[in-house]
């Protein structure tokens, strides 16, 4: 998890929440995510305003790096979509180093623009190992452009393949043959369109090396191999000497054989302002300083965004050359988001759908967990399945449950967290334990049927035996339909610190002092006003902060997908033994509709487990989370007393400062308990109003009599974000939907254009039970304070029941609880 609260002071939130409050204070904005802080959630894109230049010269840049080429790119594929937009460009093609890694967020951009998509890759041929810490990197490239879905889908496929084929992470091995083969459908239609490319092409470096017969003889190969209706000469002009000799001889060869020719400009960074960061970022991929590496880095800044009149210019002595630059990307453009898949189809017995295998599996357990259901309980869950069939995603609850059985089934402890506790549908299918019936949670807290996104259940697992789960995933929908997200690692201010002094020849002394000097998490280099860091090696850094620097393994996210998600989205080697990840993070694969499975380690899970082992041993008794005793007094007076070393969630200083004078006497004193303790407040020494109202020290009041039933739990005082969403809908008359699309707006960073029409909406339900004027105003400020800080009630559920029974397992086995805390490292609070 992250700490991420807004910058608001914590006594202007309390007076808000303590109906205290200093007029003109607004609340800060959050991500209004659902971790139990706030995430790092990737805001949406908003497009910059653009001014497209009047009758700009049609031309479409089909040969273009961005960041995500790692460490040869110097812009980000927002940036690059921008400036061909300022350009007036007619398309855009992404043509990053063997891989789809940016293409999401340059197809999100350029959805807010009036620039067409193109996506294709460079692949690196005959590559005999990993090519970091090389100067001018050996083999040769191949760069390919896929024409439309199908031809998308085949060149990731190609991709995955590759990728996976190498056997270790940076080596893709290429088979020409394979390649050409996929280039076409079984009637011979072909789906990409070959271009000859940069210096490092096969008929480039012929034509370096042995002149104009040598690359027609490369040429023939490429024809031979691909058609001459796939095969494409590009024409390229930095300005280097030989540029324009080259192109007359690569003109000359396509006209002969019939070819078609366009003009690129082999785009490298935005605007030539980038083109010495594209210098220090070369420099730090082949493990030198700038000095060292001068001799291999162009001597030119010509690698940027041209316009069409530019490009014509300089081509000029070629017609047609960017005149058909045009009509193909118009050949091979398409919206990305058409490429989304489905999810897996569930083997269900026969006679059934998906849909209606999950309806008896939930009914089924209805007994067992409801056995005085009532009507309302019922309509409950039945309006739960009714969204889950409206938004067509039975698969995707099939599969959590197969998830979950099998961990069971093999004895592994696991638990299902995150909003998916507001779930009844989940709870009935054993992936979570709170039951959120009796707890009155709104089901539209996890999945709304206005909400256009797909449902997240985060599953927690014992942490030493996650990968037994992770494996059986791969093994149960194959490697081709199975994947972990990524983690694009990007620079911070100490690794980009380091890395730019680095390449600006300082010595390793140096990158490690200065380094130290910056905030290792901040956003910008300005955090430290008495560091000695020389201006140049501050300028370049902050120009690298946030760019992809290589790709992780997200903590437990997985992938599943109808078609093999290596058509979707190319999938690679990671660093660990036996892991492979797609090329996306979590929030691209959200972006393009990919369902996401957390499945998550959890420390304390493992250490309960090693806890019952130890115990069943010892002693011969047999013991289960659902078996442990509830609601034990012993239990109760041990958290008072602030014994909790150890315990999950309640271990800080500041818990145990707490647990005192909350004095916790059930179960839902740990619920709240959990949700008050957030950096905010501890930061601030503050005291919170719950903590005075439970002790007595200030009156329990409510803004409304109807809201007494919504705050009650909480004596007054919102504490979750559940809460937020009842608010609406007790005293502004909002449906569960409107009010989750409210707490939504309420968190996000675009939340102020959706935000008013639900706004409005919730004045006039409030009116119509007499809240106006500055009552209602009151209202809305404490629900938008509460919005930004808000701790998930469904979260402090989930993680109470295991406050619970690590601290039952402390009272009774205390020697049994150390062990298994100990065998279980590293977790928790502190270090052994």
């Amino acid at each position: 998890m992250g700490w991420r609260n807004p910058p608001v002071p914590w006594s202007e939130m309390e007076g808000l929440l303590s109906d205290r409050r200093r007029p003109g204070n607004r609340p800060a904005g959050a991500d209004g995510g659902d971790s139990p802080a706030w995430s790092t959630k990737r805001a949406p894109y908003v497009p910059p305003v653009i001014e497209r230049p009047a009758g700009a010269v049609p031309y479409a840049e089909l040969h273009a790096h961005s960041s995500f080429s790692f460490l040869d790119g110097a812009s980000s594929p927002e940036e690059l979509a921008e400036e061909a937009e300022r350009q007036g460009l007619h398309a855009l093609a992404i043509t990053d180093h063997d891989g789809f890694y940016g293409i999401v967020r340059f197809a999100e951009a350029a959805e807010g623009l009036r620039l067409k998509t193109v996506f294709g890759a460079e692949l690196s041929l005959e590559l005999p190992a990993p090519q970091n810490g090389e100067p001018d990197p050996v083999g040769a490239h191949l760069l390919v452009l896929a024409r439309g879905e199908e031809g998308y889908h085949r060149l990731a496929g190609a991709l995955t393949h590759a990728q996976l084929a190498g056997r270790e992470k940076g080596r893709p091995v290429y088979d020409l043959d394979d390649l050409a083969a996929r280039s076409r459908d079984a009637s011979g239609v072909g789906h990409w369109v070959i271009m000859t490319g940069c210096r490092k092409g096969t008929v480039r470096r012929a034509l370096a090396v042995s002149g104009a017969a040598g690359a027609a003889t490369e040429l023939d190969r490429l024809v031979e191999r691909f058609g001459a209706d796939a095969v494409c000469v590009e024409l390229i002009d930095h300005g280097s000497p030989l540029d324009s000799r080259h192109n007359d001889v690569l003109f000359a060869l396509a006209q002969e054989r019939g070819l078609d020719v366009v003009a690129t400009n082999n785009v490298h960074y935005a605007v030539p302002e980038r083109s010495h960061l594209a210098a220090a970022v070369a420099a730090v991929r082949a493990h030198r300083g700038l000095d060292e590496i001068d001799g291999w880095l162009p001597a030119h800044d010509g690698a940027h965004v041209r316009s069409g009149a530019e490009m014509a210019e300089r081509f000029a002595r070629y017609p047609g050359v960017i005149e058909r630059t045009v009509t193909l990307a118009d050949e091979l453009a398409f919206p990305l988001r058409r490429a989304r898949p489905s999810l897996p189809r569930q083997e269900v017995p026969d006679g059934h759908t998906p849909m209606s295998w999950l309806r008896h599996l939930v009914w089924e357990a209805v007994p067992r967990k409801y056995p005085d259901l009532t009507d309302d309980d019922a309509a409950r869950i039945d309006k739960e399945l009714g969204v889950i069939e409206v938004k067509d995603f039975p698969g995707y609850f099939l599969i959590v449950h197969g998830i979950v059985q099998e961990a069971r089934r093999r004895g592994i402890l696991c638990q299902g967290r995150g909003s998916a506790a507001n779930s009844a549908v989940c709870y009935l299918l054993d992936i979570t334990a709170v039951d959120s019936i009796a707890y009155k949670l709104p089901f539209e807290r996890f999945l709304s049927s206005l909400r256009d996104e797909e449902p997240d259940i985060d599953v927690d697992f014992d942490s030493d035996r996650r990968e037994e789960i992770i494996q059986w995933v791969y093994e149960r929908y194959g490697r081709e339909r199975a994947a972990q997200v990524s983690n694009v690692i990007q620079y911070r201010p100490k690794n980009a610190v380091r890395d730019m002094a680095k390449a600006l020849g300082h010595s390793p002394g140096q990158q490690d002092a200065w380094s130290k000097q910056v905030e290792r998490w901040g956003a910008s280099l300005d955090s430290a006003p008495d560091h000695d860091i020389p201006d140049r090696v501050i300028a370049y850094a902050t120009e690298l902060l946030k760019a992809p620097r290589h790709l992780g393994i997200h903590s437990g996210g997985m992938v599943l997908t109808d078609r093999p998600v290596g058509e979707v989205v190319p999938i690679e080697h990671a660093r660990m033994e036996g892991r492979t990840v797609i090329q996306w993070d979590k929030d691209d694969a959200a972006w393009m509709g990919l369902v996401k499975f957390d499945l998550l380690g959890l420390g304390m899970l493992a250490a309960i487990q090693y806890c019952f082992d130890m115990i069943r041993a010892a002693t011969g008794e047999e013991w289960e989370l659902a078996t442990i005793p509830k609601e034990e007094r012993a239990v109760y007076d041990m958290l008072c007393r602030a014994d909790s070393i150890g315990v999950f969630q309640v271990e800080s200083r500041a818990q145990m400062g707490l647990l005192p004078r909350l004095q916790p006497r059930r179960f839902y004193d740990l619920v709240v308990q959990i949700a008050l303790i957030r950096p905010g407040p501890i930061q601030g020494g503050a005291v919170h109003p719950f903590v005075r109202r439970k002790l007595g020290h200030e009156p329990v009041v409510y803004a409304h009599p109807k809201l007494e039933p919504v705050l009650e739990r909480t004596l007054g005082v919102p504490v979750f974000q559940e809460q937020l969403m009842q608010m609406a809908m007790a005293v502004g008359e909002c449906t569960g939907e409107d009010a989750d699309l409210l707490r939504r707006a309420m968190g996000s960073k675009r939340g102020v254009e959706r935000i008013e029409s639900l706004r409005e909406k919730l004045y006039e339900g409030m009116a119509t039970n007499g809240l106006v004027g500055e009552a209602a105003d009151a209202i809305y400020a404490k629900i938008q304070a509460f919005a930004n800080f808000g701790f998930a009630e469904s979260h402090s559920l989930s993680f109470a029941l295991l406050v619970y029974a690590s601290s039952w397992i402390k009272l009774h086995y205390p020697a049994a609880f150390l062990a298994g805390l100990l065998r279980a490292q590293p977790m928790g609070f502190y270090s052994p």
